[in-house]
């Protein structure tokens, strides 16, 4: 009698439940993946979120308001601030800036004039005029792209300032829907994963106001010394641009360059040895202290982090390359080394 062959045995619920989340995992990624921009800017309105609550929890922890009434006040604080820092300055940073506005083409035909004497100048000059000179189709077509790309702009940042707002009055609501996507084991770990991020974001983000301020202000008074017009708006400018590591420094010294070549050669050294001092006391002097008290990205990560967020997101990515980066190493440490090497090290912003 010939034995029946028998059934093989069904998967078990473990390869089952692993091939699911693998499959998942792989789904999640490439959404990722393809929402990166979308993504981008929920991270900005974490951050700005992030800005509100730190001057929100001591205004509650000093004067006993609830949660709501301390937001309110926060926001309101920060929104005068700014409207108070237009007003004061506003008509001394617009003059300026329309003084820089009117130089800059000026010095461009500067440098057209100063091309046109180095051998080979006048066709590198002229190529540079038929790119700078299209005809009016395209300029029109130009025009119309950057009204769209203004207009999306401030929509982006409309949405990401009113977004910034619900995450900080409720700012575990979105956290812990997000954790309950995660298996029940790793969930812990994940929420102690966020809450150290954001702790860290906020010391990276005081750190890097603070390092705008003194950038701004140092680079003012140094454009101001040597006679450069517009040294306010240079000094916003530059303040500005600090904001990005690596990137911003060398685009801020564009605008100083272009309007010291009217005056000279030795105009244009002067320019480049304010913004190469500014740089190194900041590099040097006041990155250091003030990141060491808050959160110490080493200056090597930073450089490629910056080129390859960049390479990989695009202008986006550049600009919250820092910050991406700050929560990459908290995440980095915690999850890997700290529970799943079982090293021990230090987290971001802790004491060594």
């Amino acid at each position: 009698m010939s034995e029946t062959a028998r059934p093989a045995p069904p998967p078990a619920p473990g390869f089952v439940h692993k091939a699911l989340f693998i499959a998942g995992l792989i789904i999640v990624l490439a959404l990722a993946w393809k929402l990166a921009g979308v993504l981008l800017l929920a991270f900005a309105a974490v951050i700005i979120a992030v800005l509100v609550r730190s001057l929100a929890d001591p205004i509650r922890e000093r004067t006993g308001l609830g949660t709501g009434l301390s937001l309110t006040l926060a926001s309101s604080i920060i929104m005068i601030v700014l409207v108070a820092s237009g007003w004061l300055f506003g008509s001394t940073i617009t003059s300026q800036l329309d003084a820089l506005a009117d130089r800059i083409p000026r010095s461009l035909d500067e440098l057209e004039t100063l091309l046109e004497a180095l051998p080979f100048g006048r066709e590198i000059a002229s190529r540079l005029n038929g790119a700078a000179t299209p005809d009016l189709q395209n300029m029109v077509g130009q025009v119309g792209g950057y009204v769209m790309a203004v207009t999306g702009a401030g929509a982006n940042l409309l949405l990401v300032i009113v977004a910034g707002l619900f995450f900080a009055a409720q700012p575990g609501r979105a956290r812990d829907g997000l954790l309950l996507l995660a298996p029940k084991g790793p969930r812990q770990s994940l929420l102690e994963a966020a809450n150290e991020s954001g702790r860290a974001l906020r010391l990276w983000l005081i750190g890097t106001l603070a390092s705008m301020v003194v950038v701004g202000f140092l680079t003012g008074i140094g454009t101001a010394l040597i006679g450069l017009p517009s040294p306010v708006a240079l000094g916003l400018f530059a303040g500005l641009a600090a904001f990005v590591p690596i990137v911003g420094p060398v685009v801020s010294v564009v605008p100083a360059v272009l309007l010291a070549l009217d005056q000279g050669p030795e105009m244009i050294l002067l320019t480049v040895a304010v913004y190469f001092v500014v740089q190194q006391v900041e590099s040097n002097l006041i990155y250091p202290f003030i990141q060491k008290r808050a959160v110490d990205l080493p200056p090597v990560l930073t450089l490629f982090g910056v080129l390859a967020i960049g390479t990989l997101f695009g202008p986006l990515g550049v600009v919250f390359a820092s910050p991406l980066l700050v929560v990459g190493l908290v995440w980095i440490k915690l999850l890997y080394i700290r529970n799943t090497l079982g090293e021990d090290t230090p987290l971001p912003g802790r004491s060594q």
